[in-house]
């Protein structure tokens, strides 16, 4: 490991790429915090462009282990004790933070991705990252963020719990950008709304699709609503109004893949992606 001193200007150059988005989209990168999920970008044949580790935390099993791990031409930085809590995006570091490239990512087309989720102006990262995870899990080909937070915001990061590295995410300017452009490739669009949509249970959810889901505090807006192939409901059976739109879209996810799996019961093709019918 090479050493760094607290003041060294590649520090502040880190803790730029840690604040600002466009700081990350200029230089193409990710910042994963953890040895599980720097593990897990490295899993998934990321790049490391950088890895720092806190001295405190370079004798720890779990730092050893990744260490171990890692290219030999990987650069490999020692940091005095505390200045990754200082540097990083969470309270109190796990003693290692990377720097990764980004994967190279394609806007979805119907022949190899017939389930497109899209995240119309979420404005929370935890929300982002957990309907990314959803959307991996459930054999979506792509996720569309069309708005709202930066999908590559360290707490979209964490809380993707690296799903984000294993699935094309990509953006557009605004949902009626990403709604045109996807009608335009054959998709159908279908949104959730809170009431008056058809049950997600037994609604036509025939592939290609996509799905939008609006914001946390208003859902998607009347122009979106208006002009889907779809609206879909989550039927209440108690008192609540509506679920978090994490929540939310998660039943959804699920609900596609369940339509599209084979009698047998396994997922189709064992790709993971929801075949057409």
């Amino acid at each position: 490991m090479r050493p760094l001193s607290a003041r060294n200007p590649r520090i502040a150059r880190l803790t730029r790429l840690v604040k600002r988005p466009q700081e990350r989209a200029d230089q193409r990168a990710l910042v994963v915090e953890g040895p599980v999920f720097v593990a897990g970008a490295l899993d998934a044949g990321l790049d490391l462009l950088d890895v720092y580790v806190d001295e405190a935390a370079a004798s720890r099993s779990t730092v050893v282990d990744l260490l171990a791990r890692l290219p030999e031409e990987t650069p490999v930085w020692s940091l005095p004790a505390g200045v990754l809590d200082r540097v990083g995006d969470v309270t109190t570091s796990q003693g290692v933070l990377a720097v990764a490239a980004q994967r190279e990512t394609r806007w979805p087309v119907p022949d190899e991705a017939p389930f497109v989720l899209v995240l119309a102006g979420l404005q929370i990262p935890g929300n982002v990252g957990t309907l990314i995870r959803a959307a991996a899990a459930s054999g979506a080909g792509s996720v569309v963020v069309a708005g709202g937070v930066d999908p590559t915001n360290p707490k979209v990061v964490r809380s993707s719990a690296g799903a984000l590295f294993g699935i094309d995410v990509v953006t557009a300017p605004s949902a009626a950008d990403a709604i045109a452009r996807l009608r335009a490739d054959g998709y159908r669009i279908a949104t959730t709304v809170v009431d008056g949509g058809e049950p997600y249970d037994t609604a036509d959810l025939v592939a290609p699709i996509a799905v939008v889901l609006g914001s946390e505090a208003h859902g998607v807006d009347d122009a979106t609503a208006a002009t889907a192939d779809l609206l879909i409901t989550i039927p209440m059976a108690g008192p609540t109004e509506s679920l978090n739109v994490a929540m939310a879209g998660t039943v959804v996810c699920f609900e596609v893949l369940r339509r599209h799996r084979q009698p047998s019961g396994r997922e189709a093709s064992g790709t993971g992606k929801v075949p057409q019918p």
